[in-house]
């Protein structure tokens, strides 16, 4: 039995190239004709939006795949990391595999089981260091871009920070200046300088002037120690220290 395996990320699920569920089991599928397998031979699992840091064995297709599998059964994937979230994780559960007499094919390494002798094993264990320092380094830049558009006045997603809001979709989100909310920030600022007061006096001031936040929702003293502290949200005054 051929059983076939994809997976994309959450990022992954809108692409309709190389990475996609329907091109990764075309790819499964031709392999399978290749070693004589029927439409009978053939069972195919999916996880859709799993990340690829989630073992095997947890991920809701992946789980079913491991039960599934039997002696004499050929797994086959596009590539190592649509099956394994790290080297080490690759090598325990191709090792496994072995034991249970499960083959292993991984079609960008070719056509064979990658546990078949001692050269294939090692090919695919430094396949499996070269897959995982990639996933690390992709993390990393990811990262990177995310405090780098941060820093530019770029949205990097989710609710906009009060004071802002969100223009534009996607890439192209920015964060500008909501000038009603700027306004309460300011009033904050200058109550807090006036009064030299703690921040659950300011809030306390602020409610009793009638200002709401998002939602008709009153002040807190946390939410007076965010606009003081987080320049990112000060616009037109200038911060000093903040004090429980």
């Amino acid at each position: 039995m051929i059983l076939s395996y994809s997976r994309v990320s959450t990022a992954e699920q809108a692409a309709d190239g190389a990475t996609s569920l329907a091109e990764q089991r075309r790819k499964n599928w031709a392999v399978a004709q290749l070693r004589g397998a029927s439409a009978h031979d053939f069972a195919h699992y999916e996880d859709a939006g799993v990340s690829g840091s989630i073992s095997l064995g947890l991920r809701p297709a992946g789980a079913e795949l491991l039960a599934a599998a039997k002696a004499g059964d050929v797994i086959v994937a596009n590539k190592l990391d649509r099956l394994f979230r790290s080297a080490s994780d690759a090598m325990l559960t191709a090792e496994q595999l072995k034991k249970r007499g499960i083959d292993l094919i991984l079609i960008d390494m070719g056509a064979e089981p990658v546990t078949g002798n001692g050269v294939a094993k090692l090919f695919f264990g430094l396949l499996a260091l070269v897959a995982e320092f990639e996933r690390e380094r992709i993390s990393e830049r990811t990262i990177e871009g995310r405090a780098g558009k941060r820093r530019n006045g770029g949205h990097i997603g989710g609710q906009a920070p009060y004071g802002f809001k969100v223009v534009g979709e996607g890439r192209q989100a920015v964060l500008e200046p909501r000038e009603d909310e700027q306004e309460v920030i300011r009033l904050t600022a200058k109550l807090w300088r006036e009064l030299h007061a703690r921040p659950h006096r300011v809030a306390t001031r602020l409610n009793e002037m009638g200002v709401r936040l998002r939602g008709e929702k009153p002040v807190q003293a946390t939410q007076v120690r965010r606009m003081l502290r987080n320049d990112r949200l000060a616009i037109g005054y200038d911060q000093g220290a903040v004090h429980g």
